[in-house]
């Protein structure tokens, strides 16, 4: 690999370190904060790494409190906003089981360094840790039929070191846990097609950030599209004929949608700021993302085809 394209990858993989982290710099909390349990305000928060409920009408996001990411809920069209973790060290990634009862997410607070994976009730109630591991694990996704989990782990928390992410697959209840990809390349944001056999993930085995389709146990790994270009954070529409991803193929980091065999592509979004997390709603009418300009991030919703785009978080315009 040349010079060039070796330094592209080592800023994209840091980039996405960062984003897992949660490091986002996110100003203008607008909601109340309660001594514990979930908090409510007029207004949702701005946040980040949005998520959808299995009834596309509600959306679990990442805020930043005091500089201490926490994890909300709101409702589809942004109103009444409900922090739902509050606790020291960075909760973020969170995802709705399919009843919209429980969640999971990422979280270092067991002991403050390794970053783990937990499920708790919506209400604050039944915390479980679901993963005792070194390093990272995080970015969990829930199979269609509930039974397994889907998530990407970094054996170590020195983002210096040669270490890859991995993507792994467990039961819902945190048993017989499988690497499923091998560690030589960092292979991330992991998701499930609607049947439960094949996942959709992005990795940088080829060089680049590429995105690639496998089966459920790791093998039959296809490449959808080759590209010259950083193309990441790839999600499923709901009967998985078309992907929506991030890409910097037209110069900045921006949202596009392809068919699944990576052709017909087409750019959703043209703005300058930096694009992420696009994830298309269950019902398939809406794709809600977050978009960060000037250490500010919001949470946003747009049509498939790219209009209709509206702001779910941060004060009125």
């Amino acid at each position: 690999m040349n010079t060039d394209g070796h330094r592209s990858v080592l800023i994209c993989v840091y980039q996405w370190t960062l984003l897992i982290i949660g490091f986002a710099a996110i100003a203008g909390l607008a909601s109340a904060q309660g001594p514990s349990g979930p908090s409510r305000g007029s207004r949702a928060p701005n946040g980040t790494l949005p998520q959808w409920s299995h009834d596309s009408g509600r959306i679990v996001f990442t805020v930043d409190v005091g500089s201490d990411p926490e994890i909300f809920v709101m409702d589809a069209d942004g109103s009444n906003p409900t922090r739902l973790t509050q606790s020291p060290g960075r909760d973020a990634h969170p995802f709705l089981s399919r009843d919209g009862r429980r969640m999971f997410f990422q979280s270092p607070r067991a002991n403050g360094k390794d970053t783990n994976l937990y499920v708790q009730n919506l209400d604050g109630s039944g915390l479980r840790q679901l993963t005792d591991l070194r390093g990272f694990a995080g970015v969990p996704v829930l199979s269609p039929d509930g039974k397994r989990i889907a998530f990407q782990w970094r054996p170590s928390n020195d983002f210096r070191d040669s270490a890859k992410w991995k993507v792994c697959v467990m039961n819902v209840d945190g048993s017989d846990m499988r690497a499923i990809t091998s560690g030589a390349a960092n292979d991330q944001v992991p998701n499930w097609s609607r049947d439960g056999r094949r996942l959709l993930f992005f990795s940088d085995r080829a060089g680049r950030n590429q995105i690639y389709t496998m089966r459920a146990d790791g093998a039959d790994v296809c490449r959808v599209a080759t590209t010259g270009h950083d193309d990441s954070a790839a999600f499923w529409s709901p009967d998985n004929s078309r992907i929506a991803f991030i890409s910097d193929r037209d110069g900045s980091s921006e949202i596009y949608v392809m068919d699944a065999r990576g052709r017909d592509v087409r750019r959703l979004t043209n703005t300058p700021a930096i694009e992420r997390t696009a994830v298309w709603s269950p019902d398939g009418t809406r794709i809600v993302f977050s978009s960060e300009i000037d250490d500010r991030s919001d949470v946003y919703t747009i049509r498939p085809d790219g209009s209709d785009v509206v702001r779910l978080t941060g004060s009125p315009k």
